[in-house]
This record gives structure tokens, C-alpha cells and sequence, in this order.
């Protein structure tokens, strides 16, 4: 069941989920609540640093997951900078599995977090996570805050995206179905034959459309959905507060 308005308030210590796709604003408001005290849960960062960091060599920081992105890499070209497939689907499942790891962490994350307010800055993949059970855990733990984007402002997310990469996982039957679209499409018959880039920009807006509405349901499900406009311009915790309330009253 929801967290009523009222229950939320009266809660001394505050845990959040902030959702949504990647680019959005959800580390650039994590980090605004760092700095008023809270305690800042970023997901990438712990996927790369606590499960990945074998593969990963330690080249990660809070600031700086670029390290994380060049690992999970891209499909094509390898003269390009591409991934074969096969080590492409390996590291996409290296991936998923660290986040539903990191996911499972949360209550944990909570504890260590002591007397500060929570906010778990999840990845755009959230949305992508399978185990219903990882998913109801976080939504009873946390309120989840769906950062969504005005629809004349998708066309700059879907820019932001693609001009600054961050690491992108795709459910294993999407990918198949975009990949297969795209040879027939350009009439490439292998995944060498594609430019990494290319292939990024051309199947980051159907990844960006499929995604939307999985937000919306663990919003409906778990908490609340808000302007990400709106949200990322807060100037203050209790003004974030009263708009997460007024939200759940809704």
C-alpha cells in the first residue's frame, strides 16, 4: 500500500527513489541533496565500485562513472571503439545482475545512512528490473519519484543522452528485435559492421519511448510523478517535501 501525504511528513528520517531515464536530472538533484545533509545512494557508481570493480580496475569515482560506461561499451565496430556481440551480451548481463545487487543493498544503504535523509539516484534502467520482489522492497523502503519529462523537452533528454553517454542496458528481447530492425534497415548483415555511434543514436528514442511507461507504473505503484523541471529546481528540502506531499494527496 502507498505512503499517505500525511505518513510521509511525520517521517523523521526520509527515504527516496528518484526514477527516470538517463539524463533527466536525477545525480544533478542527488547531489544538490547531498550537500543539505542528505545521504546520496547513486546506483552506477555503486554497481562499478562494489560488484564491478574486478572488471573494472578501480577507475571510478562519485563525480566520474565514465569508467562504468567504456565498460558495459557498445555494440559494432571494434575500430570504432564497438564490442563483438557475444562480449556485449556478456557485460549487458554483468550489468543487470550488479544492479539487482546494489538494489538488494538498499535497506542496508538506509541503515548506514543513520539520521539522514535518504535518496537512492537509481539508473535509467531501474525500470528494467525484472524481480518484482527487489522492486516492491525498494518501493516499501523508499518513495519513488518519478522525475518525468515534458514531451517538448524529449528531444533535448534524447541530445543530453547521446552526446554524453552513460551505460545503457537493454532487455534482452528489445535489443534482439532493435537489432535485428537495424540491419534490415541499413543492410548490415553482422554487428561489426556497425558504427557504434551510429547505431547509439538511431535506438536510444525506441529504448526512450519503451521505457516511459514502466516508469509511470512503479510511479503508480510506489510514489508519485513530478515535472522533472519542477523537481530539479528545488531550492530547498522542505520545498522538495511539500511536493512529494502534495503529490501523494493527489
Amino acid at each position: 500500500m502507498k505512503i499517505t501525504a500525511q505518513e510521509f511528513m511525520e517521517q523523521s528520517n526520509k527515504a527516496i527513489t528518484l526514477m527516470g531515464m538517463s539524463g533527466v536530472g536525477k545525480s544533478f538533484l542527488s547531489k544538490k541533496l547531498e550537500t543539505w545533509g542528505w545521504h546520496n545512494y547513486s546506483c552506477d557508481y555503486l554497481i562499478g565500485s562494489k560488484y564491478l570493480s574486478d572488471a573494472l580496475g578501480g577507475n571510478l569515482s562519485t563525480d566520474n562513472i565514465a569508467g562504468l560506461s567504456e565498460f558495459v561499451g557498445q555494440i559494432g565496430d571494434p575500430d570504432k571503439g564497438g564490442t563483438s556481440l557475444k562480449e556485449f551480451r556478456h557485460r549487458q548481463k554483468q550489468y543487470y545482475e550488479a544492479e539487482c545487487a546494489v538494489l538488494r543493498d538498499i535497506e542496508q544503504g538506509i541503515k548506514e545512512a543513520g539520521n539522514k535523509h535518504f535518496v537512492n539516484d537509481s539508473s535509467g534502467s531501474m525500470c528494467e528490473v525484472l524481480d518484482e520482489t527487489i522492486l516492491s522492497e525498494v518501493g516499501c523502503k523508499t518513495v519513488f519519484v518519478y522525475l518525468k519529462v515534458a514531451q517538448e523537452d524529449h528531444a533535448e533528454i534524447l541530445q543530453r543522452a547521446i552526446q554524453y553517454p552513460k551505460p545503457l542496458y537493454f532487455p534482452f528481447i528489445f535489443f534482439d528485435e532493435r537489432l535485428s530492425a537495424y540491419y534490415k534497415e541499413f543492410g548490415v548483415y553482422n554487428s561489426e559492421e556497425i558504427d557504434p555511434k551510429a547505431f547509439l543514436s538511431w535506438v536510444f528514442p525506441y529504448l526512450f519511448e519503451s521505457r516511459l511507461p514502466k516508469y509511470q507504473n512503479l510511479a503508480d505503484k510506489y510514489g508519485v510523478t513530478l515535472p522533472a523541471a519542477q523537481v530539479t529546481n528545488v531550492k530547498s528540502a522542505e520545498e522538495f517535501f511539500n511536493i512529494i506531499a502534495k503529490a501523494l494527496d493527489e
